[in-house]
């Protein structure tokens, strides 16, 4: 009665904590439960909650099962989107005076005018007709006569509206996506103007990085100069120690011990299927195999009662007990063949394919090597290099018809002695191996391996170590190199990431980040799938101007090579005469001379490499006309212009407005998906970001999740 009382008292006190947790203002875990701020709007936990138990349900409804916690992730991601679409997209659609009415609402399921994702659902995919009877049958027998599949269509329909919405607020965009007859022809001019220059360079390379040194303040200097060029998220940085949850040599003994137990018990098993059900971990304990490509080798011609060797495949012994042979339902054969493909389908063309095949045949019926002429012959690409080789095939398998009835009525080994028509052209085949319709029966049994408790602790004791023994980076450092442990760092890391390093579902590393820890920070150890971590935070970074710290190595590039173009510029200067040749032999064997055609659009320089720059200086010449020495990312150039066409003027830049229309409408991105919508919901990348840009959407996820 005591523990009882006690289960009561305990039951309501959490009962407390989490009411109050989830209450606007929770005394007990902060006073901001705030998750978001989107167009102005605050969104708090419990209603950003909401909408992930509502997206749960639908997910429930429609996939007939609870949703596990992978799917949670992107339910929640769902969510998040669903209060965009809700706060930002809507009013956007209020305001341009979007609306479906209810006569659309129908048209869209029984009219002219059927949603895409209704067509995709009720297509045949043997004719690829959309099927409008199936609808409406659909309709009168599955929604109204079972309540699970009325409730999954009731979800489904609400979401064709925010589809067709967001379909019209993309296409009124799209109309706007207009390119000028002067736009038009200046892209048409970009493409078609060349240029022919000659040109001197010297690489950045060419000059020691030890001649030129550079100082905390000259880094500092470019920094606040090129600031606009550095401008990062909100990013923590961290050093980290994993510790690889894995059996030991002791735990790994025990799981063979048991597996060579198991496999005696197998071979004396009065029934190998209850045997294997009760012992093995894997999920198909009793097989039968009737495609014999699908027959363990190690069981290929062995008599019943055969139990192989258990071996290691990933991280488990397997092993089998060959329990008895059957007549299979379908009958294989081992087949190889040449395609003699026509040029075309005229009587004619199909005729020459014909007697090409039939001297094929003739030919081999004379000794040719098969797979020699495969290789040699068919048009079969998928399988021609091996020579012709298609494995193992079946009666119900995919491939064509009249393929299937020559081999099955032949029902022999060996060369099939006419060509076979197919829709592919004259097929030559050979059958390699009698026609068998044998099944094999199979017992299983895997066994997984697994890590000791005593494992266990020994793993996490290492890594509490590491914790205990640091206060901040130089001790973790310090005791992790005495211990021989790798330490990796992750930067960049931002408030939603789920990712650190190569290990995924490290959202408790991020969490921490976040809330919880401080610059030189130790953690706890994390248990992440099979490892464990202990992190120190490194860094911290703002949003705003990067810290020299983050970006010194490019920096510290950038100022060297401006060092190098002085001193490289100055050594052009002392060399007489503008003799691109003569310059290179005077200036030495480190730089460079040649020629090179240009078009304006493009960003390379040949020769020199990735230079856009240069390509905009060149085009400015006039023909005979020398620049300057001047600085590119790589080194320094003179270019010279030697011939410089321009195109003449067109009746018709259409094609080029297409090709310019085209680039703008840019790629596209999804802003709902699945179980909000059933067909992902796509506007164009560059709409979106404006749309949320505009909203001023503050994401405070990180607290929570």
């Amino acid at each position: 009665m005591g523990k009882i009382v006690v289960g009561v008292v305990a039951f309501s006190m959490v009962a407390f904590i989490l009411a109050d947790f989830l209450q606007s203002g929770s005394s007990l875990i902060s006073d901001d439960n705030t998750v978001a701020e989107i167009a102005g709007t605050e969104i708090t936990y419990p209603e950003f909650q909401q909408k992930v138990d509502e997206l749960s349900y639908v997910f429930s409804i429609n996939q007939n099962r609870n949703p596990l916690s992978e799917d949670m992730d992107m339910i929640r991601e769902q969510a998040w989107n669903a209060l965009i679409f809700e706060h930002v997209y809507e009013n956007q659609f209020d305001e341009l005076g979007l609306k479906v009415p209810e006569t659309e609402a129908i048209d869209m399921v029984q009219g002219n005018n059927i949603a895409p994702a209704i067509k995709q659902s009720f297509t045949n995919p043997n004719t690829g007709q959309f099927q409008r009877e199936a609808i409406i049958n659909f309709l009168n027998t599955e929604v109204r006569n079972n309540p699970q599949q009325r409730a999954a269509w009731i979800s489904f329909e609400k979401t064709l509206t925010p589809a067709r919405l967001a379909k019209k607020y993309e296409s009124l965009f799209e109309k706007t996506n207009y390119v000028t007859s002067a736009e038009a022809e200046k892209y048409y001019t970009s493409q078609a103007s060349n240029i022919s220059v000659e040109y001197f360079y010297v690489p950045f390379f060419s000059v020691s990085d030890s001649s030129v040194s550079v100082s905390e303040g000259e880094m500092e200097d470019y920094l606040e100069a090129h600031k606009d060029e550095y401008q990062r998220e909100e990013s923590r940085s961290i050093s980290y120690v994993t510790f690889p949850i894995k059996p030991s040599a002791e735990d790994s003994a025990m799981v063979r011990e048991e597996v060579e137990d198991l496999r005696a018990g197998l071979k004396s098993a009065q029934n190998d299927s209850t045997y294997a059900s009760i012992n093995s971990d894997g999920l198909e304990p009793f097989l039968v195999f009737n495609e014999p490509s699908q027959i363990p080798p190690a069981l290929i011609d062995q008599p019943v009662g055969t139990v192989t060797e258990a071996v290691i495949v990933g991280d488990k012994y397997e092993f089998y007990k060959l329990s008895e042979y059957s007549k299979g339902e379908e009958q294989f054969a081992n087949v190889s063949h040449i395609l003699i493909q026509p040029p075309g389908q005229t009587d004619e063309q199909m005729e020459v394919a014909r007697m090409r095949a039939e001297e094929l045949i003739a030919q081999l019926q004379g000794g040719a090597d098969f797979s020699t002429m495969a290789m040699m012959n068919s048009a079969d690409q998928s399988n021609s290099q091996n020579g012709g080789d298609l494995g193992w095939v079946g009666e119900e398998s995919s491939l064509v018809q009249p393929f299937k009835d020559a081999i099955f009525n032949f029902g022999k080994e060996g060369l099939i002695p006419e060509p076979v028509e197919t829709q592919f052209g004259y097929h030559i085949i050979k059958i390699n191996e009698p026609l068998t319709d044998l099944a094999i029966k199979v017992a299983k049994i895997e066994k997984e391996f697994f890590t000791s408790d005593e494992t266990l602790n020994n793993i996490y004791r290492q890594a509490d170590l590491l914790t205990v023994n640091s206060d901040g980076l130089e001790s973790f450092e310090n005791y992790a190199k005495a211990e021989g442990y790798a330490i990796k760092t992750a930067g960049g890391l931002t408030k939603n990431d789920e990712r650190v390093g190569n290990i995924t579902n490290a959202r408790a590393v991020v969490l921490w980040l976040y809330n919880d820890a401080s610059l030189d920070d130790v953690s706890e150890v994390f248990e992440l799938n099979d490892t464990y971590m202990v992190a120190v935070m490194d860094g911290k970074q703002e949003k705003g101007t990067a810290k020299l710290s983050s970006v010194r190595n490019e920096i510290e590039g950038k100022v060297r090579n401006n060092k190098k173009a002085s001193l490289i510029k100055d050594k052009i200067a002392s060399i007489e005469g503008d003799d691109f040749d003569q310059m290179k032999e005077d200036y030495g064997d480190e730089s460079r001379s040649g020629e090179a055609d240009l078009t304006l659009s493009s960003n390379s320089f040949p020769g020199v490499g990735f230079a856009p720059e240069a390509v905009g200086v060149a085009f400015s010449l006039n023909e005979g006309e020398l620049t300057r020495p001047f600085e590119i990312a790589n080194g320094v150039l003179i270019v010279k212009a030697i011939t410089k066409g321009l195109p003449d003027e067109i009746e018709d830049y259409g094609p080029y407005a297409n090709q310019l229309r085209a680039q703008r409408s840019g790629s596209k991105e999804v802003i709902a998906n699945f179980p909000l919508t059933f067909s992902p919901l796509l506007i164009s990348d560059q709409l979106d970001a404006a749309v949320k840009d505009f909203a001023e959407i503050t994401d405070k996820r990180y607290k929570f999740f």
